[in-house]
């Protein structure tokens, strides 16, 4: 019996993501349409979508090396055969923890008036 290996198959953007095989419009999307996978997992589907979301600056997902960089920045800990998804969101994880830990000071709202001088 073989095991379909899913990880490395979402790694390959073969799939959705582990366990999850594409839609057949995710699918025509991807091979007919060629529209990057990270796109089509966050619903773009169309290349009047893909294109509107070329144009107003849709963040562009970071490349699986530029995670693995990241991730051991905040000493995450995890195997070559992670997905990038896994990685974003232990990231996001990471990074919401620490937000947590270490909140930003928040600027006290401050008027600044002139005064007013007198003349005697």
């Amino acid at each position: 019996m073989m095991n379909v290996n899913w990880a490395k198959l979402a790694a390959q953007n073969r799939v959705k993501a582990v366990g999850i095989p594409w839609t057949p419009e995710e699918a025509n999307a991807i091979y007919n349409l060629k529209i990057p996978a990270d796109y089509v997992r966050k619903g773009i589907l169309t290349l009047e979508d893909y294109e509107k979301a070329e144009k107003i600056g849709l963040e562009k997902p970071m490349s699986k090396s530029d995670l693995e960089k990241e991730a051991k920045e905040l000493e995450i800990s995890f195997t070559p055969d992670v997905t990038p998804e896994a990685l974003r969101e232990e990231i996001a994880k990471k990074k919401e923890v620490r937000a947590e830990e270490n909140p930003t000071p928040q600027k006290k709202n401050v008027r600044k008036t002139k005064a007013k001088i007198k003349k005697p």
